[in-house]
């Protein structure tokens, strides 16, 4: 009997024979999907009737999520614990001074603004005195034009007058009734407030055990889709970590050069008030990707010509050198290509996500579009023929994630040599080999899309144990 030895490629489990199949449709594994599916209702059940009290929690993550970086970076350095105190300790001085010395001010300018907003009665009689004017500037117009546009615009006037006071009512009811809507159903929740107040022991608590539950959820994920399951975590991490965190501190950046630049414009003569108030809007503005900067300097604008056409210039001009520092200094640096939309189809995104989900969806048309994006391309490519490696992320850095990929498999030029007879069947494995499904059924080898995901699954916190 001659010996005939088998070569079995790096990465590619032996097989006695023909393509890998398929799992097959077992009764046990029904069962097993069928429990999943009735946990996934008890808490979707569960969940549902209080979804408000979840709120304080999703801010605990969104905050998790931020302050991360600076906890991990401190960890080098000091036990967790203390460098998690010492985050929360910098964060309660920066709320107190906020609240203590920002808030009031704000407060005060924006009471200030209001009470410069002319009432009904005010606007009634501005309305009129320009229609006496409408009406004295009109009378040097040829009869043969007049009358046809007198009546036109005599009727729109008549409309708009009749129709000012209602419309403010109601938009002023609107917003009176929505905001007692909300008050209401949030600050009475007894889940709502009891979430606040235990927000900081669970953040602690999270921030404290993020590497160990990023561990029990790996030893959670199957083996076969361990890789790809990073890769799509790292996908979303890579956007988000560049993208939001860039995005809150360059609001910062804008609203503090905002600020600084409207007083040394008071400085030189320039009248400009509520500076503050200013400078807030042009920071929570710059949230908004491509339209925000433009919306954030409007009040500006408007408020230095109602000064003078000078000051208007001058604030106008002090806001575009702002916009150009941004776009050619700060934002190739801190945010990078994280998103690398153009900003035509990014302007399409940005309306289309406005109308599906208001404000928010203005804020997260950028990132959420490049990580549907970035996802799509990464899930089109393992399903190519061939597919790509697990773990080949999408973007300019992909080379350099398919070198590391690389240099974790074995050589392709050295094959590994196995003897028939250590094959064992495919359908008839050893007494006392392991499960090949890990539930007590025979699972038959996975098509070639797993079979090319590297020993090393790519991991969110970048490798760190």
């Amino acid at each position: 009997m001659s010996s005939s030895i088998t070569t079995v490629e790096p990465g590619q489990p032996p097989t006695a024979g023909g393509p890998p199949r398929l799992p097959g449709i077992t009764p046990r594994r029904v069962a097993r999907w069928a429990l999943v599916a009735l946990l996934l209702y008890i808490i979707w059940w569960l969940l549902s009737p209080a979804l408000s009290a979840l709120i304080p929690f999703i801010v605990g993550i969104v905050l998790a999520y931020l302050i991360l970086p600076l906890v991990n970076r401190l960890d080098q350095a000091m036990p967790r614990w203390l460098a998690i105190l010492l985050v929360y300790m910098a964060g309660i001085v920066v709320i107190s001074g906020v609240v203590g010395y920002l808030v009031p001010l704000l407060v005060d300018q924006i009471t200030q603004l209001i009470r410069l907003i002319p009432s009904l009665q005010e606007l009634q009689a501005t309305s009129n005195r320009w229609l006496d004017q409408y009406q004295q500037t009109i009378a040097s117009i040829p009869p043969a034009l007049r009358e046809p546009l007198e009546n036109a615009i005599n009727q729109a006037i008549r409309s708009l007058q009749s129709n000012i006071t209602s419309i403010a009512q109601n938009v002023g009811t609107l917003l009176l009734s929505n905001t007692i809507s909300l008050v209401s159903t949030v600050a009475t929740t007894v889940g709502f407030v009891l979430g606040f107040l235990l927000v900081p022991f669970w953040l602690f608590y999270v921030l404290m055990d993020q590497r160990n539950g990023l561990k029990a959820l790996d030893n959670l994920i199957a083996p076969r889709i361990r890789a790809d399951f990073w890769a799509v975590a790292t996908i979303i991490d890579r956007v988000l970590s560049n993208y939001v965190r860039g995005q809150l501190f360059l609001g910062l950046v804008v609203g503090s050069a905002a600020g600084l630049g409207l007083l040394v414009l008071n400085m030189f003569g320039f009248r400009v008030d509520y500076i503050l108030l200013l400078a807030v809007i042009a920071g929570i503005t710059e949230l908004i990707p491509v339209i925000g900067p433009i919306i954030g300097a409007i009040p500006a604008i408007v408020l230095g010509f109602l000064d003078s056409p000078t000051t208007g210039v001058a604030v106008l001009i002090l806001y575009i050198l702002i916009q150009q520092l941004e776009n050619h200094l700060l934002v190739p640096r801190i945010v990078g290509d994280a998103v690398d939309i153009h900003p035509a189809i990014l302007m399409v995104l940005l309306v289309v996500y406005a109308q599906a989900f208001g404000l928010i969806g203005a804020i997260i048309s950028a990132p959420l579009s490049a990580v549907v994006r970035d996802v799509f391309v990464y899930i089109y490519g393992r399903l190519s023929e061939p597919p790509k490696p697990a773990g080949l992320l999408p973007g300019k850095h992909g080379e350099q994630d398919a070198r590391q990929a690389e240099a974790a498999k074995p050589p392709h030029d050295q094959p590994v040599s196995v003897p028939p007879a250590t094959v064992p069947p495919a359908t008839a494995p050893p007494a006392t080999a392991p499960p090949a499904g890990g539930d007590g059924h025979n699972v038959a080898p996975l098509p070639d899309i797993a079979m090319t995901v590297p020993p090393a699954a790519p991991r969110v916190d970048g490798g760190k144990e």
